[in-house]
């Protein structure tokens, strides 16, 4: 099991706040995944490993998503 934040992989799984990753997580990781993810590609080689790596882009994502949703929120 590797755990970065709110996101975990464990026994080939990832796990990780369901809203989010049906916001735009889904998304992220299909882009990772399939070699698009521009920002992935330059930061992944500094990770001790690829399935940190993930793990690392989808909590930075993910702290901004939420930071908007709550900036968004207050302005209600």
């Amino acid at each position: 099991m590797k755990k970065v934040g709110v996101f975990e992989i464990r026994d080939g799984a990832l796990y990780g706040p369901a809203q989010y990753m049906k916001d735009q997580g889904d998304v992220k990781l299909a882009g990772i995944l399939s070699g698009k993810d521009a920002a992935f590609a330059i930061c992944a080689p500094m990770s001790p490993d690829i399935e940190t790596a993930i793990l690392v882009a989808l909590q930075t994502d993910y702290a901004g998503w939420k930071g908007l949703r709550q900036l968004l929120g207050g302005l209600r």
